[in-house]
């Protein structure tokens, strides 16, 4: 992999890639730096960040609508014992 965002120390070097993680939910790149030492590089400053065409496919619920759903799933008590059907 190769950083190619300008402002990175590392800018134009290439690593070796080692693995995937979250920092700060941020996803990076673990890394063997120049001096044999592991390390992360985001993916945004590498030639491996995907490029976004499309919105993502799906939908983000709100709280409120966590909750909605919630109760539209949660098992009827209303006068049949509880049994959900």
């Amino acid at each position: 992999m190769t950083v190619t965002a300008s402002h990175h120390p590392l800018a134009g070097r290439r690593l070796a890639v080692e693995g995937r993680r979250r920092v700060r939910g941020v996803p990076c790149l673990i890394v063997r730096l120049p001096d044999g030492t592991p390390g992360t590089v985001e993916v945004a400053a590498t030639g491996t960040a995907p490029v976004v065409t499309e919105p993502p496919v799906g939908a983000l619920l709100s709280v409120e609508g966590v909750r909605r759903l919630r109760r539209l799933l949660a098992p009827s008590t209303s006068g049949d014992g509880g049994s959900g059907t």
